[in-house]
């Protein structure tokens, strides 16, 4: 049983692989990340959204959202910081799984075969393309604040959204990368929310978790 689990995993990911590299998808996906690309261009838009982009790495998240948890709300960070932390971390693992599975070029590497310049202000990161693990990481931390505190969800979405911009607009990914990463974020962040919640409500009367 263990030896056929194993080798499920790499299975599932060559079919992911070939709907990926579907002619179809791939036209797509190159059309709307030339268009996106195009009309983010502009010197202003590349410098605010080159410092929105950090917003995607996961040390610059933990220095921005677990000290003032800390700091202002103790009760939730006691119960809410480690799953957070864990479900970001676990749903990279996964992106970082995926990417040489998949393979895919980034949009700078790959258009250029064709002879579209892409440019790429910050540099072309040097693994592949597919999903874009700073909306992974953005959208993770997103949703599982958002859960937490549902008023300020439409912020914290919106910072996730532009950081899934900022990808595309500084070339270093295609939208369905960005797509597929904020989703894999967020089904992670949800279900370790929810995991917690239903924990804590098992805690005894009192009890401060």
């Amino acid at each position: 049983m263990p030896a056929q689990c194993i080798t499920r995993v790499p299975r599932r990911l060559e079919s992911l692989r070939v709907r990926l590299y579907s002619p179809a998808v791939l036209a797509l996906d190159e059309r709307l990340f030339l268009i996106l690309n195009q009309a983010l261009d502009g010197a202003w838009v590349t410098v605010l959204l080159g410092l929105v982009t950090w917003l995607g790495n996961g040390l610059v998240l933990a220095v921005l959202v677990l000290p003032p948890l800390f700091v202002f709300d103790r009760r939730a960070f006691r119960r809410h910081a480690l799953p957070l932390v864990v479900s970001v971390a676990l749903s990279g693992v996964v992106v970082n799984v995926v990417k040489p599975a998949v393979g895919r070029q980034r949009p700078s590497e790959h258009l250029a075969e064709r002879g579209i310049d892409v440019s790429t202000p910050l540099g072309t990161p040097l693994d592949a393309s597919f999903p874009s693990g700073h909306s992974q990481t953005a959208f993770g931390t997103a949703v599982y604040l958002s859960c937490l505190y549902p008023p300020a969800s439409p912020i914290f979405l919106s910072l996730a959204s532009l950081v899934g911009i900022s990808r595309i607009a500084l070339g270093v990914h295609y939208p369905l990368d960005v797509l597929t990463g904020a989703l894999v974020g967020a089904l992670f962040a949800l279900a370790a929310f929810l995991a917690r919640r239903r924990l804590g409500s098992r805690d005894p009367p009192g009890r401060d978790p």
